[in-house]
């Protein structure tokens, strides 16, 4: 029985959640325009991260870098004209 409440007091305070993907090297804009496949596998880290219970302090800052970036670039590929 005592477990059964922990778990779900665990599982309601967000505890049995994994934290997301964090490992990573930085990336800058330029590295996302020069590597236009890699932006939807960063926005997938940056939605899970902002989907997470983790308060957004403890967001590691390359996870914030990135998705900045990963976004920058996708608007500035989006504005380039077509040839």
């Amino acid at each position: 029985m005592r477990l059964a409440i922990f778990c779900t007091v665990s599982l309601l305070a967000g505890c049995g959640e994994p934290t997301p993907q964090a490992d990573m090297p930085a990336r800058d804009w330029r590295y996302y325009v020069a590597n236009p496949g890699e932006i939807e596998p960063m926005q997938k880290i940056c939605r899970e991260w902002a989907g997470s219970s983790a308060p957004s302090d403890t967001q590691p800052a390359v996870v914030t870098t990135n998705c900045r970036a990963a976004a920058f670039a996708k608007s500035q590929i989006a504005m380039k004209p077509k040839d």
